[in-house]
């Protein structure tokens, strides 16, 4: 099953701190396997939320020429020269948490531009080599308007749209990406109770299940966690933490977000259902 992560406001909704978050608590609780990786290059990616930018496998699979052998930029390259045996995808992924969570790293060693054009010629491929190996595979894509954003929003099974509780912002989503309403669900990133567009205010304006919406509000030690390589530590930290911790309120946001989407996997029933119970870390 093939989830998007995606705004229209990225920076302004956390995006990035969300899609970390939400594919960390996807695992805790819930008895799925995830893959894991962005359609952009950046220095602010997955790899440094999960490892500190360390410990990122070679894909000494590939045959040492041009860029092969090097995270996702290699793996692409392997898929297009014909190599599509499933296996494959394991000289690639890094295991984020045992036998539940995986990412396929970047290495940056060519351009965005590049990169987007080969991942969107590759995709199919990719998409089925990831489903062969788990069950689902969450993107985080960019907003920009790049090739394999488009093409992984059509190809979707569920889109998650971070929202900004900002009105020109609402209007823009719902007035010019309404073909997304039929298969989203919503987070309202970096939210605050105290701006007019609540999430219930949201719901009733726009005609969308406040059922379908989860806020989370900006956590600086989650982000501080990011940016240290230590995501899954603080989630698993703080995972059953208390209404009085400080750290609640964004905690609940994303286990409600984790726990909508595996509501939409069971409801859609694309993957074999399976009993809900905790994995840990």
């Amino acid at each position: 099953m093939k989830i998007a992560f995606w705004s229209n406001a990225y920076e302004k909704t956390g995006a990035f701190l969300n899609f970390a978050a939400v594919s960390i608590a996807g695992v805790m609780w819930y008895p799925y396997t995830i893959t894991v990786f962005e359609n952009y290059l950046s220095k602010c990616n997955l790899g440094k939320a999960f490892f500190g930018g360390h410990n990122l496998p070679d894909g000494r699979g590939g045959t040492g020429s041009y860029y092969e052998g090097r995270g996702i930029e290699g793996l692409l390259r392997r898929i297009y020269r014909g190599d599509n045996d499933p296996e494959l995808l394991e000289s690639y992924w890094q295991e984020v948490i045992p036998n539940h969570l995986y990412y396929i790293p970047q290495r940056g060693v060519i351009n965005s531009e590049l990169f987007d054009y080969e991942l969107h010629y590759n995709l199919n491929y990719l998409i089925n080599i990831i489903e062969e190996n788990t069950d689902l595979c969450y993107v985080n894509l960019n907003h920009k308007n790049h090739l394999s954003s488009n093409a992984f929003l059509q190809e979707a099974d569920l889109i998650v749209v971070n929202l900004y509780q900002n009105p020109d912002y609402l209007n823009d989503f719902f007035k010019n990406y309404s073909s997304f309403k039929s298969k989203a669900i919503y987070i309202v990133g970096n939210y605050t109770p105290k701006s007019m567009m609540t999430c219930k205010k949201i719901s009733k304006l726009y005609d969308i299940s406040l059922e379908d919406i989860s806020p989370i509000p900006y956590n600086v030690d989650f982000h501080i966690a990011c940016q240290q390589g230590s995501a899954k530590e603080f989630i698993n930290r703080n995972y059953f933490c208390e209404k009085d911790n400080k750290n609640y309120l964004f905690i609940y946001g994303i286990r409600r977000a984790a726990f909508i989407i595996s509501k939409k996997i069971k409801q859609a029933n694309l993957i074999d259902k399976k009993e809900l119970k905790p994995c840990g870390i």
